[in-house]
């Protein structure tokens, strides 16, 4: 097997991890703002106590601003396959 294939089929596969990465980020990101929006908006939240709903929206806000950060980081590299 020439080392030209070897290195193509490397770079691919770098190039499918980076995708399935960015694609389990964005959903993450997705999911934490579910939670936050529910916290905040939703009747059913009301039976959570006023303190612990600030202290949770608080770390949803928290874990999903470090996600933001990381997919923008991901996204200023130019990856291809």
């Amino acid at each position: 097997m020439s080392r030209a294939f070897v290195k193509e089929n490397e770079d691919q596969e770098s190039y499918l991890e980076w995708q399935k990465l960015l694609r389990d980020r964005e959903e993450l990101l997705r999911i934490l703002e579910k939670k936050k929006k529910y916290l905040q908006e939703d009747p059913a939240a009301a039976k959570i106590p006023e303190k612990r709903r600030k202290e949770m929206i608080a770390k949803f806000e928290a874990e999903a601003e470090e996600v933001r950060g990381l997919l923008e980081e991901m996204l200023k590299e130019t990856r291809t396959p």
